[in-house]
């Protein structure tokens, strides 16, 4: 029984870190694809992705929060939830570039 616990806690932790590492590669990944998009790299037109990230960068770094940053964990947590926002919404804007870049993600 011991173990099973263990392992369930294992399993949670590694789906917790998968997924705050796929929001940083994705947000990493967003911004190098709208650098190519304005160097004239990247031939197609994301303005649905580029309001968005403009958006979703105002938001995060405007001291005017949902939840206030000063508090702990809980001011966070906002910016955690936009910034995954964004980043779904550009998801198939990021797999076509992503494929155009020579990229995979598993």
């Amino acid at each position: 029984m011991n173990g099973e616990i263990a392992d369930y806690d294992r399993a949670r932790m590694r789906g917790i870190v998968g997924f705050f590492t796929r929001l940083v590669v994705d947000g990493v990944d967003m911004l190098a694809m709208t650098w190519d998009w304005l160097m004239g790299n990247f031939d197609w037109s994301p303005t649905r992705l580029v309001v968005a990230l403009a958006l979703g960068m105002v938001y995060l770094v405007s001291p005017i929060d949902i939840v206030p940053d000063v508090i702990p964990l809980a001011g966070w947590i906002d910016d955690i939830m936009v910034a995954t926002a964004v980043i779904r919404l550009a998801r198939a804007d990021l797999a076509r570039w992503r494929r155009w870049k020579g990229r995979s993600m598993a």
